[in-house]
C-alpha cells in the first residue's frame, strides 16, 4: 500500500482530517438505546469503531454511541475524567503517565500495534547521501519529532541506544508532522521521524532516504494507542462498556478481514474526508483482537526504562474485564 504521493496530496489529506475534526458535531447512531460518548482521533486506526457503527454491531449489543473527534490523548483524557466522554482513543504514553499520576483509567482494548519488523507506521528519514546509518552517526545531530517525552521521543531514544549512540549527544527539535520534510530538506534538522501520509510521500521523493525503522526496533508488537474509559465509568456503566467492547471487537474482525479493500478505503474516507486514492497508498496493519496482559506489562517496562514512568504500574488492575 506504499507508493508515491505528492506534498499537496499529503497536506490535503491531513488538512482534511483536522478540518473535519474541528467542524463536525457528534451525533448518536441510535437515540433509542443507552448512549456512550466516544472520543476518537479521525485516522484509519479507529476504523473498527466506525465499522461497528455502520454495520449495527453496537446496536445489536444494546448500546448507542456518539463519535466526537479529539486532537489527542492529552486533550481527551481530561474530557474522559470529567464525563464528557465515556470512551477514548488515546496514545499509550498519555494513558500510562496519567495512570501514574493517580488518574483512574481502564483499558478496554488495544489499538494500533507497532509492527514486529519494517515497514512501520513511521520511519526515520535523512537527506539523500547524508552519511547517517545508526545512532552513533546521529551524535551531534538534530532530530525532528512531534513532541519531547512522548512516543516519538521514546522510540528515538531507544533507536539511538540500540544502534551504538549516546542519547546525551542528541538534540531533538519539536516540529509539526506536516512540516518535518520541509525542515529536513532545508537543513533545519538532520533527521526526522515521519508518519503517514508524509512517510509515503517521502518514499517517493529522491531528496530523502530511510535511515532506520525505530518503532519496530524499540517497541515491536506493542500498542502505540489504546481504547480507554475512566474507572468510575467502568464501575457504574459496566454492562454498557462491555456491550461496547463486544461490538467493537466485531469491528476489529471486519477491519482485519477487509484491510486495504475498496470497502475499507471507502469507510476510512467517509470519516476522514480524505481522497480514497490517498488512503490506498498508506501503510496499515491489522489490529489485535483482545488485550494481552503480557504485552501490556512489556509496554510498562519499556516506558519506565526510558524514564517516562518513575514508578511501577499494576497494569493488570487497569485492564477492563468483560463480564461473562
Amino acid at each position: 500500500m506504499v507508493s508515491m504521493m505528492s506534498r499537496r496530496d499529503a497536506l490535503a489529506a491531513l488538512g482534511g482530517i483536522f478540518a473535519m475534526a474541528s467542524a463536525r458535531a457528534a451525533k448518536a447512531d441510535d437515540t433509542s438505546l443507552p448512549l456512550l460518548h466516544v472520543g476518537v482521533i479521525p485516522i484509519f486506526a479507529v476504523a473498527p469503531h466506525y465499522a461497528a457503527v455502520k454495520f449495527g454491531w453496537f446496536a445489536a449489543e444494546g448500546v448507542a454511541t456518539t463519535t466526537q473527534p479529539v486532537q489527542g490523548g492529552a486533550v481527551g483524557i481530561p474530557g474522559l475524567v470529567s464525563g464528557s466522554f465515556d470512551i477514548l482513543y488515546a496514545n499509550c504514553i498519555s494513558t500510562l503517565t496519567a495512570i501514574e499520576r493517580g488518574i483512574d483509567l481502564r483499558i478496554i482494548a488495544e489499538a494500533t500495534t507497532i509492527a514486529t519488523h519494517p515497514p512501520d507506521v513511521d520511519a526515520l528519514f535523512i537527506r539523500k547521501g547524508d552519511n547517517i546509518h545508526n545512532g552513533k552517526d546521529l551524535e551531534g545531530k538534530i532530530i525532528a519529532i512531534n513532541a519531547k517525552y512522548d512516543l516519538m521521543w521514546l522510540v528515538m531514544q531507544g533507536y539511538v541506544r540500540k544502534t551504538g549512540g549516546d542519547v546525551n549527544k542528541i538534540t531533538y527539535r519539536e516540529v509539526p508532522v506536516p512540516s518535518m520534510l520541509d525542515a529536513l530538506k532545508n537543513k533545519q534538522v538532520d533527521a526526522a521521524l515521519v508518519l503517514d501520509p508524509f512517510m509515503t510521500m517521502a518514499m517517493g521523493d529522491p531528496s530523502f532516504e530511510i535511515a532506520g525503522w525505530p518503532s519496530s526496533m524499540v517497541m515491536p508488537g506493542m500498542p502505540s494507542s489504546l481504547w480507554i474509559t475512566s474507572g468510575p465509568t467502568a464501575d457504574t456503566k459496566t454492562k454498557l462498556i462491555a456491550a461496547y467492547v463486544r461490538g467493537f471487537l466485531k469491528g476489529v474482525a471486519w477491519f482485519n478481514a477487509h484491510l486495504g479493500d475498496p470497502e475499507f478505503i471507502d469507510l476510512v474516507a467517509s470519516y476522514t474526508k480524505t481522497d480514497p486514492k490517498v488512503i490506498a497508498k498508506m501503510y496499515a496493519a491489522k489490529q489485535p483482537t483482545g488485550i494481552d496482559p503480557v504485552i501490556m506489562r512489556k509496554l510498562v517496562t519499556v516506558v519506565k526504562d526510558y524514564g517516562l514512568l518513575k514508578t511501577d504500574i499494576d497494569i493488570d488492575a487497569k485492564i477492563f474485564k468483560v463480564p461473562a
